[in-house]
């Protein structure tokens, strides 16, 4: 299915979605860089918080699907069955 094809909800998922993993990629960059130049840090806390985002992530994702789901299974019970169509 084309990005156009879609609907508004689903393209925001799509960019929140490709923000949080480019936050996500930027930021163990930066972890990895730093902690490479300076030896010495500590990427504990930075860590976790990249942890929190991606568990947002999949709260987010999965709030989606559900979404998705109910709305697929009330269209199928709107529909007649296909022996009352004739």
């Amino acid at each position: 299915m084309r990005m156009r094809d879609r609907s508004t909800g689903e393209i925001m998922v799509f960019m929140v979605a490709a923000t949080v993993c480019g936050s996500v990629v930027v930021g163990m960059g930066a972890i990895i860089i730093v902690s490479i130049v300076n030896p010495g840090f500590d990427g504990g806390e930075a860590a976790r918080q990249i942890s929190d985002l991606l568990n947002t992530l999949v709260g987010l994702l999965a709030g989606f699907l559900a979404g998705r789901t109910d709305s697929v299974i009330s269209k199928k019970k709107n529909e007649e069955p296909p022996e009352a169509q004739q």
